[in-house]
C-alpha cells in the first residue's frame, strides 16, 4: 500500500510539471505576438490567454480577462461575453460571490441585446451556481429550471446534461435527498456518455462520491473517486484533481488514517493557492484543523480553525460559515471553554436561522411545484397531439354513409344527453379537485410549520445546554437548591413562550404584555412574593415580538427579576418592582427597575463578571440592543433592542 501511495505521489508532481511547463512555455509565445498584433488578434490572443492561465493561475487570468474587456469596451459582442462570463467564473473560485454575480449579470444583458439563447441560458445556469453558494436555494432552483427550458429548446445534450447535473447536488448536497440526486446525477451521466463531455462527467462522478461519502459507502465512494480521477488527469483538470484528493482526505479521516489525510489535505491546499481556486478554503483549512486536532497538535489545529473563520467570514458564504461557527463552539466544548462554545452556538444559530426560515422553505417547495406543473403540461400536449391524430385516423376512414333522419334525430338526442352528463362530471371533477388542492396545500403548510417548530426547540435546547454549562461552571459558590432554582427560572421563561405558540393561532409572533403577566404569575407563586410584601407592577405597550426577540427577551427579564428578589429587599421589609416596555418606531425600550438597596457605591458593571451580568450583557447584544444601568439607590436597567428580525 505504501508503494502504491508513493507511486501516485510521484506520478502525481511529474504530471503536474509537465503540464505547469508545458502551459508557460505556450503563454510566452502568446504574450511575445500581443507587441505586433492587431485589435483583432489580440483579443483572441487574451482569449487564449485566459483559458490557458484559467488551469494555472485565476490571478493571472483575471488580469488577461481585464485587458480584453479593455479592448472591447462599449460592445456587445460574443467576444464581451466571453470575457465576464470567466471573470464571473474566476471570482466564484476565489468565494467572491457578489462579484460573480456583477459579472454574470453583465454577460446576461450582452447576451439579451445579441439576442443570444443559448447564452441567456448559461447565464441563468451560472446566476444559479451562485445562489447555491450564497444560500439561496429557492433562487438557484428557479433559475436552473429557467437554464433548463432553453437548452431543452435548443436540444443542446451537454448543457442539458449539466443543469442535470446542478438539481441532482441542489436535492443531494443542499436538500439531503439523495434519492432524488441520484436520480439526476444517473440522467446526467447517461447523456454525456453520447456526448463524450470528459470534463463535465469527471465533474459529475465527483459529485456521487460525495454522495457515497455521505451514506459512510466508502469503498463506492474511492471506487468512483478513481473514475473520475483518471478523467481528470487525461484532461488536465486541475480543479476536479484538487476535489479527488479533498476527498479521499475524508476518506481517511473517517477511517482514522490521519497521517494519509493531512499528506491529502495538505496538497490540497498548496494547490488551492497556487492555483487561486479558493471557493473551499474554507473547508480545506476546517479538514486540517480537525486532523491536526486528532493528531493533539493543538496549536496548529486552533490556527487552521482561526484561517476558516477568517475566509469564511471574507467571503460571506452562509452554508460555509454556517459549518465554521458549529466546528467552532463543538471545538470549543471539547476543550471545555463553555462561554466561547456558547458565543459560537449563538452565532451559529442565527446563521441558521438565515438559511432555514418558513418563507424560503415554502418558495422552494412553490419552486419545485412549478417544475412539476411543466412537466405535466409537456405530458398533456403529447397526449392531446396524439388523439387528435388518432381522431384524424378515424375520420379519414370511415365512410360516408345514408342514414335515417329518425336514427340521426335519436343519435343527436343521444349525443346531447352525453355531453351535459360530461359537462356536469368535468365540473364535480373540478370542484373535487379544488377541495383535493386545498386539503394538499393545508398538509404541506402543517409539515413546514411543523419542520419550523422542530428547528426552534431545537435551538433552544442548545441554548438550555450551554446555559446549564455556565450555571455548572459560576454557580461553586452556591447549594444546589439554589443552582436548581435558577435553572428552573430560565426553563420556565423558555417554556412559557411555547405555551404561548401552542395555544395562539399566530406562530410567529406573541404579545409582550401576555407572555410577562405569565411570567410575573410564575414568579408570584415560585418565590412567594406577597409573603415577602414584594409586589410587581406593569406598563407594557402593545408590542408583539418573534421568538428570535423574545426568548432572549425573556431570559433578561427573567434574570433581573430573579436579583432582585434575592438581594434587593434583603435589609427591608417590602420592596416594588416595575417593569415598562414602549414602542420608538423600530424600537421597543425595555426598563425594568426595583426600590432595593442598589449596588455598592463604587460598583461597575464591565468589572462584575458574574453569570447573570454576562448573560444580560451576552443576550442583549444578540438582539442588538444597548444596556444601560443606573443605581441611585435601588437598580434601574433600561434595554433598547431593534424589534425587526
Amino acid at each position: 500500500m505504501k508503494k502504491t501511495l508513493l507511486f501516485f505521489k510521484h506520478f502525481f508532481y511529474s504530471f503536474f510539471l509537465f503540464f505547469y511547463v508545458s502551459s508557460i512555455a505556450q503563454t510566452d509565445s502568446l504574450e511575445h505576438k500581443l507587441a505586433n498584433a492587431s485589435k483583432k488578434e489580440k483579443i483572441e490572443i487574451y482569449k487564449q490567454l485566459v483559458d490557458t492561465y484559467s488551469k494555472i493561475s485565476v490571478d493571472k487570468a483575471i488580469d488577461y480577462a481585464n485587458s480584453g474587456l479593455e479592448l472591447v469596451k462599449g460592445e456587445n459582442s460574443k467576444n464581451t461575453g466571453f470575457f465576464y462570463l470567466n471573470l464571473g467564473y474566476f471570482h466564484n473560485d476565489r468565494s467572491e460571490h457578489a462579484k460573480a454575480m456583477f459579472y454574470y449579470k453583465k454577460t446576461l444583458k450582452v447576451a439579451e441585446e445579441m439576442g443570444y439563447e443559448l447564452g441567456i441560458g448559461k447565464c441563468y445556469q451560472n446566476i444559479g451556481v451562485t445562489h447555491i453558494k450564497m444560500g439561496d436555494y429557492n433562487e438557484a432552483l428557479d433559475f436552473y429550471l429557467k437554464a433548463l427550458k432553453i437548452f431543452e429548446k435548443h436540444n443542446e445534450e451537454s448543457l442539458i446534461a449539466g443543469i442535470v447535473g446542478n438539481m441532482g447536488s441542489l436535492y443531494s448536497c443542499r436538500l439531503k435527498d439523495d434519492d432524488n440526486g441520484l436520480l439526476y446525477y444517473n440522467r446526467s451521466l447517461e447523456i454525456l456518455k453520447k456526448t463524450g463531455n470528459d470534463e463535465l462527467r469527471s465533474h459529475i462522478l465527483g459529485a456521487v462520491a460525495e454522495m457515497y461519502m455521505r451514506q459512510k459507502k466508502f469503498s463506492k465512494a474511492k471506487n468512483v473517486l478513481k473514475e473520475a480521477l483518471d478523467i481528470a488527469e487525461k484532461a488536465n483538470i486541475s480543479k476536479i484533481i484538487i476535489s479527488v484528493l479533498s476527498n479521499l482526505s475524508q476518506i481517511n479521516i473517517d477511517e482514522k488514517d490521519f497521517k494519509q489525510a493531512l499528506v491529502y489535505s495538505k496538497k490540497v491546499l498548496k494547490m488551492r493557492l497556487e492555483s487561486g481556486y479558493t471557493q473551499d478554503n474554507t473547508l480545506t483549512y476546517l479538514t486540517l484543523a480537525n486532523i491536526y486536532e486528532k493528531l493533539n497538535n493543538t496549536k496548529e489545529a486552533q490556527l487552521h480553525y482561526d484561517k476558516a473563520l477568517s475566509v469564511a467570514l471574507k467571503s460571506k458564504a452562509l452554508p460555509q460559515l454556517s459549518k465554521v461557527y458549529k466546528a467552532l463552539y463543538e471545538y470549543e466544548d471539547r476543550k471545555n471553554d463553555y462561554k466561547k462554545s456558547y458565543e459560537y452556538v449563538l452565532k451559529y444559530n442565527k446563521v441558521q436561522d438565515s438559511l432555514f426560515t418558513i418563507k424560503k422553505d415554502k418558495q422552494l417547495k412553490e419552486v419545485q411545484a412549478k417544475f412539476d406543473l411543466e412537466n405535466k403540461e409537456k405530458e398533456i400536449l403529447f397526449l392531446t397531439k396524439e388523439n387528435q391524430i388518432k381522431a384524424l385516423e378515424n375520420k379519414n376512414q370511415s365512410t360516408a354513409q345514408n342514414i335515417l333522419i329518425i336514427g340521426l334525430t335519436a343519435l343527436a338526442i343521444i349525443l346531447l344527453t352525453l355531453f351535459f352528463a360530461y359537462k356536469n362530471k368535468l365540473t364535480n371533477n373540478k370542484i373535487l379537485e379544488e377541495k383535493n388542492k386545498i386539503v394538499s396545500q393545508t398538509l404541506k403548510d402543517r409539515e413546514i410549520l411543523l419542520k419550523e417548530v422542530h428547528h426552534r426547540v431545537k435551538n433552544n435546547l442548545q441554548i438550555v445546554s450551554s446555559l446549564l454549562r455556565l450555571q455548572y461552571k459560576f454557580g461553586n459558590h452556591k447549594s444546589a437548591s439554589e443552582v436548581l432554582q435558577e435553572i428552573q427560572d430560565k426553563i420556565q421563561a423558555m417554556s412559557i413562550i411555547h405555551e404561548r405558540l401552542y395555544k395562539s393561532s399566530n406562530l410567529s409572533l406573541i404579545n409582550l404584555q401576555t407572555y410577562l403577566d405569565n411570567l410575573l404569575s410564575y414568579f408570584n407563586t415560585s418565590y412567594a412574593l406577597p409573603e415577602q410584601n414584594i409586589t410587581i407592577t406593569t406598563d407594557i405597550d402593545n408590542i408583539d415580538l418573534g421568538m428570535d426577540r423574545l426568548v432572549p427577551c425573556g431570559l433578561i427579564v427573567n434574570e433581573i427579576i430573579a436579583n432582585s428578589i434575592k438581594y434587593a429587599f434583603q435589609d427591608q421589609t417590602s420592596g416594588n418592582i416595575s417593569i415598562k416596555a414602549s414602542k420608538n418606531e423600530d424600537k421597543c425600550v425595555l426598563t425594568i427597575e426595583d426600590t432595593g438597596v442598589g449596588f455598592p457605591e463604587n460598583f461597575e458593571v464591565e468589572n462584575y463578571q458574574s453569570l447573570g451580568m454576562q448573560l444580560i450583557q451576552g443576550l442583549t447584544k444578540q438582539i442588538k440592543g444597548s444596556v444601560e444601568i443606573i443605581s441611585n439607590p435601588g437598580v434601574c436597567y433600561t434595554i433598547t433592542f431593534s424589534m425587526a428580525s
